[in-house]
């Protein structure tokens, strides 16, 4: 049963769970089929971290400066959407917290079958999933707001067109890597950056891929 579609570079990728469905004369798709639709979906891996390189303490709690929530929320809200982890959301249940974080969808991504609906968060079983489920509401750029797991998840399935850091002024000195596995390589080219106050910054980065 088909599941999602998902771009990559100028074409989709179709993903496929459980069986593949059979074409008229018997054949089985394969797992991968490529179909030459465009996607307008741009993918952005968002996070704010500390200059030695962590996006949270030892305790799993991001806790940098004041600001720096409400900074991140205002680009989420802007976008209109985000796509976080199971752990991420839970932390959400301050209701201080949610009260900043407004946009209009909101994507728990779990292998867990969840349910978040009540809270105003839609779920999804994989990065494409998620991806699948912002094209269809007409979202134009996909937040990806974290935490490493799905930092991950998106990098290792080169999933990410660009990479927003808020490098924010602290010193963790331990605590939660941005992605917390080995990935392979990626080449970033900066095109943007600009002051969030007096001590942090906003880094914008273009993901190279080959031919760019």
């Amino acid at each position: 049963m088909v599941y999602c579609n998902v771009a990559v570079r100028d074409t989709l990728m179709w993903w496929f769970a459980d069986e593949a469905p059979a074409l008229a004369d018997g054949r089985q798709l394969s797992r991968f089929t490529l179909c030459s639709l465009e996607c307008h979906v741009k993918k952005t891996l968002f996070f704010s971290m500390s200059v030695d390189g962590f996006i949270a303490n030892t305790d799993g709690i991001p806790l940098f400066p004041q600001g720096a929530w409400e900074d991140w929320c205002a680009l989420v809200n802007e976008a209109g959407n985000v796509i976080a982890g199971r752990s991420s959301v839970e932390q959400l249940k301050d209701d201080e917290m949610s009260s900043i974080l407004k946009p209009k969808h909101k994507v728990v991504l779990s292998s867990r079958d969840i349910d978040f609906s009540e809270s105003g968060w839609q779920h999804a079983n994989s990065p494409a999933k998620a991806l699948e489920t912002l094209q269809q509401a007409g979202v134009k750029e996909a937040i990806i707001g974290g935490g490493r797991a799905i930092y991950y998840s998106f990098m290792r399935e080169r999933l990410v067109d660009e990479i927003v850091i808020d490098l924010q002024p602290v010193a963790f000195g331990a605590g939660v890597p941005v992605f917390g596995d080995v990935l392979n390589a990626t080449q970033l080219k900066l095109f943007d950056t600009r002051s969030l106050n007096n001590d942090a910054i906003r880094l914008r980065y273009q993901v190279l891929r080959e031919g760019t």
